[in-house]
Parts: C-alpha cells; sequence; structure tokens
C-alpha cells in the first residue's frame, strides 16, 4: 500500500495546532517523504556503521570513497567475491578498525544468510531490535535508522539521535512548557524525526 505523505503531512499540522512554533516549522518544513533506498541491507548498514559518530559531510566523503570502488559506483552484497576484497576497500577509505570489525561481522551473517530482509519486514519493532543487535557494532541508533530509512515504517523515535534531543529541548524552551512529543505524533514519529532533523538547521541556529 502507497503512503500518502501529503495526509500524513496533513495531520502532523493538525497534531500541532498547539504547539505554534512547531506548527511553524512544520508547514516550513513542507511535506517529507521516506524515500526507498536504492541499495541492499548490507550495504544500507554499512553505510549506517560508517556514519556513527561523525558529521555528515565526513560519512557521505567516506561513503561515496566506498562506492567508487564498485561499478556504476554501485555497490551491492553480491558484488563482493570474500572478505578480503571487502577488508582492502574498508582499510582504504579511512575508518577505525573498530566500525571494520563491525562491518566485516556483518558481512559474514549476511553471506551466511543469518539475516534474512524478508524475514526482518515482518518483524515487530521490539523483535527486529532483539535481532539485529546481537550484531556487533549494531545499538539502538542503527535500528532506528534502519526501521525508518530501509524498511520505510512511519512511527520509530530515534531516541539516542542527539540532534533531534536538542531540537526537542529548544522547542520545549520556545514554547516555554513541556511537550510529549512522542504521545502528540504517534502514529507517525518517523515523519515528525524528519522534520525535527530538518528543522534543526533553522531551531538550533
Amino acid at each position: 500500500m502507497k503512503t500518502n505523505y501529503e495526509e500524513i503531512h496533513n495531520l502532523l499540522i493538525i497534531k500541532s495546532s498547539k504547539i505554534e512554533e512547531v506548527k511553524y516549522q512544520i508547514i516550513k518544513n513542507g511535506v517529507i517523504k521516506i524515500k526507498k533506498q536504492k541499495i541492499d541491507l548490507f550495504c544500507f548498514i554499512t553505510k549506517t556503521i560508517i556514519s556513527q559518530q561523525i558529521s555528515d559531510n565526513v560519512a557521505q566523503l567516506i561513503w561515496n570513497k566506498f562506492c567508487s570502488y564498485f561499478e556504476n559506483d554501485k555497490p551491492s552484497l553480491k558484488k563482493i567475491p570474500n572478505i578480503n576484497f571487502l577488508e582492502n576497500i574498508l582499510l582504504n577509505i579511512g575508518i577505525s578498525k573498530r566500525k571494520i570489525a563491525y562491518i566485516t561481522n556483518f558481512y559474514n551473517i549476511s553471506k551466511s544468510n543469518l539475516i534474512n530482509e524478508d524475514v526482518l519486514e515482518k518483524k515487530s519493532e521490539s523483535d527486529f531490535r532483539d535481532q539485529l543487535k546481537k550484531n556487533p557494532g549494531i545499538g539502538r541508533w542503527t535500528c532506528d535508522m534502519t526501521l525508518i530509512f530501509f524498511f520505510q515504517r512511519l512511527n520509530i523515535y530515534p531516541k539516542n539521535d542527539l540532534v533531534i534531543e536538542k531540537v526537542k529541548k529548544r522547542l520545549c524552551e520556545i514554547e516555554k512548557k513541556e511537550i510529549n512529543f512522542n504521545k502528540i505524533f504517534c502514529p507517525y514519529l518517523s515523519i515528525f524525526s524528519l522534520h525535527l532533523w530538518e528543522m534543526s538547521k533553522r531551531v538550533l541556529k
């Protein structure tokens, strides 16, 4: 079933009717959609691990380097013949030994079919987290990013995202009251989170 993002946008505006600054910022952002990923699950997890604890710009530069080792700059699990091939790439793109270990571990699991994309997609949020978090380097934040951006779940709140927490705190300061964002914007917390990221460029200035 196709997601009606315009309808969700209008609902978020209605839900924020008593929070003027939030309503204003959502309207200013416009309709936000979760775009379907063009990479497989292994590559998405790799990209997410690369981006942990570094700026978006640096993460994108490193990811672009990773992609450059593949035909047409389009990486996939099928294009990685063995772990040595992967390790050589990871050593050359400038990431930590710890991140290399996380990614190669997930590669082995993916190659062994111990992670099944179709099975994961059908799992509840709780079961999904439990399975993915068994893997080193995959915590709550990586699970959230995967649920939102890879599987396009609509009601995920990235609890451990520092930017989102800062924006929420600033919005409460502007409104001069505590706001239960999770309660107000359920069941569209993923879309609301995207709005928070977008409005951070203005709210956190």
